[in-house]
């Protein structure tokens, strides 16, 4: 794969020790995020920047990782977005991946490690803009997602459960696939949150004992009240699916995507979802409601 820049630690470099702890020991966290240049509002910038800065900053306050000050990071940002631009690429997936750095063997780290901050930009993959009207399939995956009060939210670089969900199916038909705990509740899917409704209320799995809480997510809950009457946070369980009229998905990269089918359950897509993915792709306000920064 050679389709990457990447930055680390300031310096466009492919290449990492083989003692980084992120390597060893999942030891670190890490942010997806879209980035573009706006060519009619001249505007170059990633996508809800502040929200990703503040939630890998309390990721790394809860696990003692030391976080470079937010002006370097604004620095590599604009580093390395602007050797994409000089490269004839306009928009892309960034992502930032901060581990607790270099060490030595064995599980306890020292108190002055450095973390190694690295930035990654990838082409965007087009997506195919009917799925925003027809809306896609998911399916149930067999494997749970672990729980850890302690890290639940947070975007560690500890996944394993979702690459051995999602590693049980090859069909295309499916978008992405549904995780849940030990006790049958839905949490989210291995690369999306999920979001329910019921007559023009909002429902989404809260995020308790496992789980990413998505930025797309946090978005949706701040502006769901300019679409659906409420949006509640409560425990979902699978045999409940049933009641609800409506399903859609999020992350940072695909924002807002309709489901039409969880296996055999069949959803609809309501003019409130319509209104709200519209909101986030339409080009007048673009860069204000995509919080570009």
């Amino acid at each position: 794969m050679s389709d990457f820049i990447s930055l680390i630690n300031g310096e466009f470099s492919k290449h990492i020790s083989v003692m980084d702890r992120g390597l060893s020991y999942g030891d670190g966290l890490f942010e997806t995020m879209s980035w573009s240049y706006l060519d009619d509002e001249k505007v170059l910038g990633v996508e809800f920047w502040d929200r990703h800065i503040e939630r890998i900053k309390q990721g790394c306050l809860i696990t003692k990782i030391k976080l470079p000050p937010t002006e370097i990071l604004i620095d590599y940002k604009e580093k390395i977005l602007n050797e994409c631009l000089r490269k004839g690429i306009k928009n892309g997936v960034l992502k930032i991946v901060i581990t607790r750095g270099i060490g030595g063997r064995g599980y306890k780290f020292e108190k002055e490690i450095v973390p190694t901050v690295i930035f990654l930009s990838f082409p965007s993959k087009d997506m195919n803009k009917k799925t925003l009207n027809t809306g896609v399939k998911l399916r149930f995956c067999e494997f749970p997602i672990f729980e850890n009060s302690m890290l639940a939210g947070l975007k560690h670089l500890n996944r394993i459960d979702s690459v051995m969900a999602r590693s049980e199916w090859e069909e295309e038909e499916f978008f992405d696939g549904v995780m849940l705990d030990n006790s049958e509740s839905i949490i989210d899917g291995t690369m999306t949150n999920l979001f329910f409704s019921k007559n023009n209320v909002l429902y989404t799995p809260i995020i308790k004992k496992s789980g990413i809480n998505g930025i797309m997510r946090q978005v949706v809950i701040d502006n769901a009240k300019l679409f659906f009457k409420e949006v509640c946070e409560i425990e979902i369980k699978r045999k409940t699916i049933s009641t609800f009229d409506e399903m859609f998905v999020t992350n940072s990269v695909i924002k807002v995507l309709p489901v039409t089918h969880l296996n055999n359950k069949k959803f609809k897509i309501t003019d409130a979802t319509k209104e709200m993915i519209n909101f986030f792709f339409k080009k007048s306000k673009r860069s204000k409601n995509l919080e570009l920064v």
